[in-house]
């Protein structure tokens, strides 16, 4: 199953993989985009908003939106 959220925060391609590495332990997969910037998912089980915000924020001045 894929999840997708777009990122608030993410300015540069440093800024992709800062997000990429934080949200790398909650998936199975983890693909980032700048332009726009969304993260996309793969995952066995939902992981919620509240867990991807946490490894965001952990990252830098970065938080998301679920678009699903």
């Amino acid at each position: 199953m894929q999840q997708s959220f777009e990122l608030s925060g993410v300015e540069c391609m440093h800024c992709v993989e800062r997000v990429k590495k934080a949200l790398e332990p909650l998936a199975e997969k983890v693909e980032v985009t700048l332009s726009p910037a969304i993260a996309v998912l793969t995952v066995k089980e939902p992981v919620t908003l509240e867990a991807v915000n946490k490894a965001l924020a952990a990252a830098g001045d970065y938080s998301a939106v679920a678009l699903d």
